[in-house]
């Protein structure tokens, strides 16, 4: 049957949630681990495989939305590659958008819908009808065996998976009770008693209808039956506490219990005796450390006070020689000061000397150099004052007319116009030159007009010529337009001219080059007073007052600058010798001050000395006179002996009280008492349960149930008699169905006996003497056994839940290869909450499952499975 287990060989997901394109390929038939960073799509991986052969490849609704990557909208792709009964299968999913799906292998191929129904035949699933698939409820033994991540701690959820499951039980261990065949009578029973009772326990179908029928007993005969009920009910559960009084009994728990507990109270008590051990010798060693300390204390006094007055001796041996010393010193420091304080006089005087000849001599240079200076402000004043006065004059002239170049240019245009009209008016006039003979003579309008001189008229005019008598003349046509527009023009020049009071466009230009002759020149004088007097020629006269001032005073010896240099060097120089000699002088009086009060020091030390020694002296006398040195050296020696022995014992003790581990035998105590407590009080409890059943089952007996019926019946003749007969029929298929199912409960431990048989050797390489307890029905977790002591499993902790979920999924798993069925394991992140120490051995639970079926681990911490020796896939 192994031949039909199906093996993973790869996997490709292309946009599929967060993962663009991964190819996870080459999977071997052990274990494989299968790398990612966190956030890397490991679930999502996972995801795509569930999809891929669980979902229907036209699922909608939030599941396709769900494949589809955030704010997206593509087309999901899944290829699965996988071997089982020997042949290479490919599966080849789309969704969301152009939906496809196509298996092959094993020379077949189906398509479209056909895919999900071989898929379904394949693998025992049932698929979702409408809507996505979920894992307890769709996916089979897979939903088993596959762990989303942060799943791992919890319950297995077999859900659909449980008939597998069940069937594989049932190859393993036979037809029993607990298997198909007894669930089947016991089904079969559960009809029977239905067709008589209902859930409650009360009538139902021809048997009610005949209890109806008796209209006057129905009354009676449903009492009988409640009573008849309640004392079946009893009797029910008076059997189940038997049968719990009686596996107590069997086991002999309760002993057991005690038995443990009184090894566990002799072992705590073995570790108190070596615990008193332990602190006796603590006390003995802190004993013999303390006499040891106050030998040692005392031998080490001795030693220091011979060492002290050595030390003293030499210290005043010392200071009387360091005295002596410091007192030759001192008489030839001060001899030495002496002479440094002539020196110093001698030097003050001539720095002296050497600053007054450099502070004449400074003088007089600089009673010269303002004299000269007094001279050139004065020319420069003058020249500076004439600028100014130029300057605001050529100003004043700038400032006196508003004419612009705008003004002239304007004035210029108008003239131009003028112009222009003119000689048009010009073009257009008759022109006419007269030239009389003799001293004839003409007039133009009243008017002579001299001989030669030509006439330009642009009107009618009247020229009267002597002799000859008179012309009219009339010019050609547009002559008075044009007089007209030259009047005009010559209007509008006069306006402007008389508006800038101006006679004339050449006045005008006159005026402006005049003005900007004049802008010049304050510009120009305004350079040359500020070359003169940059500040101002306030500040000029200010300075040239200072200088005058500074001149003032008798003639003084001529001097140069160069003598002036020769005679500062000279006042430096002897500036510096005096502050050389003053230091030499400083530093000879420090030094003798220095001496005298390290004569004063010497002095008070070799006193101090000399006293302490004395002292000290004493004091060495009077400790001989109690022990002397040899004898402390003894005592030292022999309470070190001690010290040795009672740190030796000590350290046996505390190996003795760390080899019992008391901190187990404690807590075993604990469990152990609690344990005992617990079973006593059940035990206890159920028995007066049992005799209160009892005695209301005996009070129940003295009411005469049986004849009350048997009277009723009597009553009813055939009636009665048959519901009679069908009361024993109903009572009997109650009773099948009772018995039935106690003998179920019964069968517990062998049914389930394959789980714990295939659970246990991997539960050895973890926590040795330990066992799990499933459901019969359900096949979940129940409970933990450990060293005899059977804990919740919801009671562990988070990390012993996940490593004990992990190895029943294996355990299942081995149950479900061996039964023909489907059995690769893929574990998401599984042993995050296991310790370093537990992952390694999980690592071998890991590595043992692998030598019998395919296991994939998900996980982000490859760090943790290098060691496996399985090959690593990187996402």
């Amino acid at each position: 049957m192994a031949g039909a287990e199906m093996k993973l060989r790869r996997i490709e997901v292309k946009d599929f949630r967060k993962l663009g394109h991964v190819v996870v390929d080459d999977l071997g038939d052990g274990l494989n681990v299968i790398v990612g960073d966190n956030e890397a799509g490991k679930s999502t991986l996972l995801a795509a495989l569930r999809a891929a052969l669980f979902e229907r490849h036209r699922v909608g609704g939030t599941a396709a939305a769900a494949m589809q990557p955030y704010n997206q909208s593509v087309r999901p792709e899944v290829l699965v590659e996988f071997e089982r009964g020997g042949a290479i299968w490919t599966l080849r999913k789309a969704f969301c958008q152009r939906q496809e799906a196509e298996l092959t292998g094993n020379g077949e191929r189906y398509v479209g819908d056909a895919v999900e129904e071989k898929l379904a035949e394949m693998f025992g699933f049932t698929p979702s009808s409408s809507g996505g698939t979920k894992p307890q409820e769709h996916h089979g033994v897979f939903g088993l065996l596959w762990v989303e991540q942060g799943m791992s701690h919890r319950q297995l959820g077999i859900g659909a998976g449980r008939n597998h499951l069940a069937s594989a039980l049932e190859r393993e261990i036979g037809q029993v009770t607990g298997g198909e065949r007894g669930r089947a009578l016991l089904a079969a029973a559960e009809a029977r008693r239905d067709q008589f009772w209902d859930k409650r326990g009360n009538a139902r179908g021809e048997f009610k209808a005949l209890a109806v029928q008796l209209d006057a007993d129905r009354q009676n005969l449903a009492d009988l039956k409640r009573r008849m009920a309640e004392h079946d009910e009893r009797v029910s559960k008076l059997a189940g506490i038997h049968n719990i009084l009686a596996r107590y009994r069997r086991d002999d728990t309760l002993e057991a219990s005690r038995k443990r507990a009184a090894a566990a109270r002799q072992a705590a008590a073995s570790v108190a005796g070596l615990e008193d051990a332990l602190r006796a010798a603590a006390g003995a060693v802190e004993h013999a450390k303390l006499k040891l300390d106050a030998a040692a204390a005392r031998n080490a006094a001795r030693r220091r006070l011979v060492a002290d007055l050595a030390a003293d001796q030499s210290a005043s041996d010392a200071a009387r020689s360091a005295r002596d010393e410091v007192l030759a010193t001192l008489a030839r420091l001060e001899a030495v000061a002496a002479e440094a304080a002539i020196r110093l006089e001698a030097a003050t005087a001539a720095e002296r000397q050497a600053t007054a000849r450099l502070r004449g001599m400074e003088q007089a240079l600089a009673r010269r150099q303002a004299a000269q200076a007094v001279e050139r402000l004065t020319g420069q004043l003058k020249l500076a004052e004439q600028a100014d006065d130029a300057r605001r004059k050529a100003l004043a002239l700038a400032q006196a007319s508003t004419l612009t170049a705008e003004d002239v240019g304007a004035l210029e245009k108008l003239e131009r116009a003028v112009e222009q009209a003119l000689m048009r008016l010009e073009a257009a006039s008759v022109r006419i030159t007269l030239h009389p003979q003799g001293a004839q003579a003409a007039h133009l309008d009243g008017k002579p007009v001299e001989a030669g001189t030509e006439l330009s008229l642009s009107r009618d005019a009247r020229l009267v010529l002597e002799g000859y008598g008179e012309i009219g003349i009339h010019p050609g046509g547009g002559t008075e337009e044009l007089a007209q527009a030259a009047e005009q023009s010559r209007q509008a020049l006069d306006k402007a001219l008389r508006r800038l009071e101006l006679a004339d466009v050449a006045a005008a230009r006159a005026s402006l080059r005049q003005q900007e002759a004049a802008r010049a020149e304050v510009k120009t004088h305004g350079a040359t007073l500020a070359a003169l007097a940059p500040n101002g020629i306030e500040a000029l006269r200010q300075e040239l007052a200072r200088n005058a001032l500074l001149a003032e005073g008798a003639e003084a010896e001529a001097c140069e600058p160069a003598d002036i240099e020769a005679a500062r060097r000279d006042c430096g120089e002897a500036a510096a010798a005096l502050r050389a000699v003053e230091a030499e002088a400083k530093e000879r009086g420090a030094a003798v001050e220095t001496a005298r009060r390290d004569l004063a020091v010497r002095e008070e030390r070799a006193s101090v000395a000399e006293a302490r020694c004395a002292k000290r002296q004493e004091e060495l006398v009077v400790a001989r006179a109690e022990a002397d040195d040899r004898t402390l050296d003894e005592d030292c020696a022999r309470e070190e002996q001690a010290f040795r022995q009672a740190e030796q014992a000590r350290a046996a003790a505390q190996a003795a009280f760390a080899g019992a581990d008391p901190e187990a035998k404690q807590i075993a105590l604990k469990q152990a008492e609690q344990s005992e407590r617990e079973i006593e009080a059940d035990i206890n409890r159920l028995d007066n349960e049992r005799r209160e059943i009892e005695a209301a089952l005996r009070a129940l007996g003295r009411d005469g149930l049986g004849e009350q019926l048997a009277q009723l019946e009597g009553q009813i003749v055939l009636s009665e008699a048959r519901l009679k007969a069908m009361t024993l029929e109903a009572e009997a298929a109650k009773l099948l169905h009772a018995t039935l199912a106690d003998a179920q409960r019964e069968t517990k431990d062998r049914w389930l006996a394959p789980v714990r048989e295939r659970s246990a050797p991997y539960l050895r390489l973890i926590q040795a003497d330990s066992d799990i307890v499933l459901h019969d029905e359900t096949f979940e977790i129940e409970q933990l056994v450990r060293n005899g002591v059977a804990e919740p499993f919801g009671g562990l902790s988070v990390g012993a839940r996940e490593q004990i979920a992990v190895i029943t999924r294996i355990a299942l798993a081995d149950i479900l290869r061996e039964a023909g069925q489907e059995a690769c394991i893929v574990l998401d992140d599984a042993l995050v909450n296991t310790d370093e120490a537990r992952l390694e051995r999980m690592h071998l639970v890991l590595g043992k499952a692998a030598q019998n079926q395919q296991v994939l681990v998900l996980t982000c911490r490859e760090r943790d499975f290098l060691q496996l020796g399985a090959p690593i896939r990187r996402m």
